[in-house]
């Protein structure tokens, strides 16, 4: 039997879209206030993930063309979008 590995896929920003992205989500208060801090704690999530056996791989976001997916799908770039995305880029770079 083919057993399917779970690869999680974190969304990974750029500092300079940072500001961008804050002003264009519908729920900013599930953001970290800086580029710094949000960094600061993906790299923690990363880290334990990894240490639970979990394989991880970094998905960089552009801001416009997260836009452009939801504008697609019919979503606002809340945190629930921005996951989905992040799993459909990793999962099209992938195939």
């Amino acid at each position: 039997m083919n057993e399917q590995k779970v690869i999680y896929s974190i969304a990974w920003y750029q500092p300079e879209e940072w500001q961008h992205l804050k002003e264009i989500v519908d729920d900013p208060s599930s953001l970290d206030d800086s580029y710094e801090e949000w960094r600061s704690s993906a790299e923690k999530a990363i880290v334990e993930l990894r240490s639970n056996g979990q394989s991880v791989k970094k998905t960089a976001i552009k801001i416009s063309s997260l836009l452009t997916w939801c504008e697609s799908k019919g979503v606002k770039p809340d945190s629930k979008a921005r996951s989905e995305y992040a799993a459909f880029l990793s999962e099209k770079r992938s195939s």
